[in-house]
């Protein structure tokens, strides 16, 4: 049976190889822990999974200069940081860069553009993720609202869902795995767009 670090190398050799059903595999290894880690520099849980989601763009878009690595998990983690605290920086930000009139126009077109991308990308994941979200059942939709917009415990969630805690942890797992395939599915699609 092969170590996960081991399993963690093959899937990256074929994501620089432009594999992107392994770059899905470390998505589903890795999203929990990332998610955990990126919420010590970023409150803001949207954010988090916004920067995750550019994290993995970003390592397909760039495959091909990717450096080797045998601390897959490390890599992720510092570029999930990295992200967070250059993002954090540029809208802190307020140096003022003189530019020349084309330099400038161009600027501008590369911020149009990367909006319009934004855009795009955002109401995409917005749309999938709603029909992800309506697809759930009425008790996993409980349950995760439960979870995680009123911050509840298992104990708490079985109570108010009348269910035992194993049932309660249960329906949110499965609400949680259905939601992460969904989002798999709207991060090949916009790397089939984009790159």
């Amino acid at each position: 049976m092969k170590s996960k670090s081991n399993t963690d190398l093959v899937l990256w050799g074929k994501l620089k190889d432009g594999n992107i059903e392994a770059l899905g595999r470390l998505y589903d290894v890795y999203i929990d822990e990332m998610f955990s880690y990126g919420m010590q520099f970023c409150a803001d849980k949207t954010k988090v999974m916004d920067h995750i989601h550019d994290v993995f763009l970003n390592l397909y878009k760039y495959r091909k200069s990717l450096a080797n690595t045998n601390q897959v998990k490390y890599y992720l983690f510092r570029s999930l940081k990295n992200q967070i605290l250059n993002t954090t920086k540029k809208t802190r930000s307020t140096q003022t860069y003189v530019l020349s009139e084309d330099v400038h126009a161009n600027a501008f077109s590369n911020s149009i553009e990367d909006e319009i991308i934004s855009t795009e990308f955002h109401t995409e994941r917005t749309y999938v993720l709603t029909k992800a979200i309506n697809s759930l059942s009425k008790k996993q939709r409980r349950g995760l609202f439960l979870r995680f917009t009123e911050e509840r415990e298992y104990e708490e969630i079985a109570e108010i869902m009348n269910v035992s805690i194993q049932t309660s942890r249960t329906i949110i797992y499965r609400a949680i795995k259905a939601l992460r395939k969904s989002m798999v599915a709207v991060l090949f699609v916009l790397l089939s767009i984009f790159y």
